[in-house]
C-alpha cells in the first residue's frame, strides 16, 4: 500500500457505488510486447482484477475491434480471452447467477443476449443487468414524482439506461436539458 496515494481516497459513483483506497500515479501495463504508462484508481472489494478505463484506451489509441474479438492498441492486437480461458473464480460466478436469478423470479423472461450480472455493493448492477422493474412489466404502484420541464422521451430513454425517474430528471436539470451530456452523467 505505499505505492497508493491515499489522498485521492474517496467512493466511486456510477451504476453502484466502490470505495476508492487511492491512486498509484505511475504504473506500467504490459500488453504483448508493449510497457504502457499509466494511472491507477485502487478500490475497495472488487471482484475485478482491472478495470480499463476509457480514459486510458484514449490516451494510448486504443481500440476495441469486436469483430476480430482483440484490443488494438499501437499496432499490436491483443486477443480477449474466450470463456474457457477465464479464471476459475470468473467462469464460476457466471455459472452462479444464472440459474439464481431466473429461480428467484420463475416469470421472467430470459434474453439469450443478456450478459452476466455482476452486483455492486449497496444493491447496484452492472450495466448488463436490466433492473428487474423494467422485466417484469407491470405498472409500479410507487406514485410518480412531479412532471419536470423536460422531454419525456428524454426522461425515459435515461429510464432504460438504468436511471430512476428522479434520477434521469436530476441529471437533465444538471445538463441544461441535453440528453447525452445528461447519459454521461449517469456513468
Amino acid at each position: 500500500m505505499r505505492l497508493v496515494d491515499q489522498r485521492f481516497a474517496g467512493i466511486a459513483r456510477g451504476v453502484g457505488t466502490a470505495k476508492i483506497l487511492g491512486r498509484v500515479h505511475s504504473a506500467q501495463l504490459k500488453l504483448a510486447d508493449l510497457h504502457l504508462p499509466c494511472a491507477i484508481t485502487v478500490m475497495e472489494g472488487r471482484d475485478v482484477d482491472l478495470l480499463l478505463g476509457l480514459d486510458m484506451l484514449k490516451a494510448h489509441q486504443a481500440c476495441i475491434d469486436l469483430s476480430k474479438n482483440v484490443l488494438r492498441i499501437q499496432g499490436r492486437e491483443v486477443e480477449f480471452l474466450s470463456e474457457h480461458e477465464l479464471p476459475e473464480k470468473a467462469r464460476h460466478e457466471v455459472d452462479e447467477e444464472a440459474p439464481s436469478e431466473s429461480a428467484s423470479n420463475p416469470g421472467l423472461p430470459l434474453s439469450s443476449t443478456s450478459g452476466p450480472t455482476t452486483s455492486f455493493p449497496e444493491g447496484g448492477n452492472t450495466l448488463s443487468a436490466a433492473p428487474l422493474g423494467r422485466l417484469v412489466g407491470t405498472p409500479s404502484a410507487v406514485p410518480q414524482p412531479p412532471q419536470s420541464g423536460h422531454s419525456e422521451e428524454h426522461i425515459r430513454i435515461l429510464m432504460d439506461l438504468g436511471a430512476t425517474r428522479a434520477v434521469a430528471i436530476r441529471s437533465l436539470d444538471a445538463a441544461g436539458g441535453n440528453i447525452d451530456v445528461a447519459a454521461s452523467l449517469l456513468f
